[in-house]
């Protein structure tokens, strides 16, 4: 049987996983993928998961070595997820009727809304990502 450490650690890496999938190819779902997928699934989708890769690994040395995770380390990754998950209704896409989101569709001011949030999450998704490691895993 695998400590809880170890599924944590896997746990985090799936859910990294799939949500960069999701912010690359969520769009797909609702039939507004367009001419911007492949730029998202190459540049936001590999540093998403690379990243949420990292941390699992680190958080896997954490639970080896015997030390917990911090409290704030967990906010953290679920704040980044919550990121990512709100950036994947948000970011926009363009296809042949014009930019669309699965929120909004085309239709303004929605689009104009998301579009303007969408950069921001997109930047706290990664940055979260980024500190949402324990030192003590270093």
């Amino acid at each position: 049987m695998r400590s809880r450490g170890s599924v944590r650690g896997w746990s985090i890496g799936a859910i990294g996983v799939v949500l960069a999938a999701w912010v690359a190819f969520g769009r797909m779902l609702f039939g507004v993928a367009g001419s911007l997928t492949p730029v998202y699934a190459l540049t936001l989708g590999v540093v998403i998961a690379a990243l949420h890769v990292f941390v699992a690994l680190a958080s896997l040395r954490t639970a080896q070595r015997g030390f917990r995770h911090r409290p704030a380390t967990i906010g953290t990754l679920c704040a980044s997820w919550a990121c990512a998950a709100l950036l994947g209704l948000l970011i926009p896409d363009l296809t042949a009727d014009g930019l669309q989101t699965i929120l909004t569709r085309g239709a303004e001011p929605g689009l104009g809304i998301a579009i303007g949030f969408a950069n921001p999450l997109g930047v706290i998704t990664i940055a979260l990502a980024i500190t949402a490691r324990d030192p003590e895993s270093a």
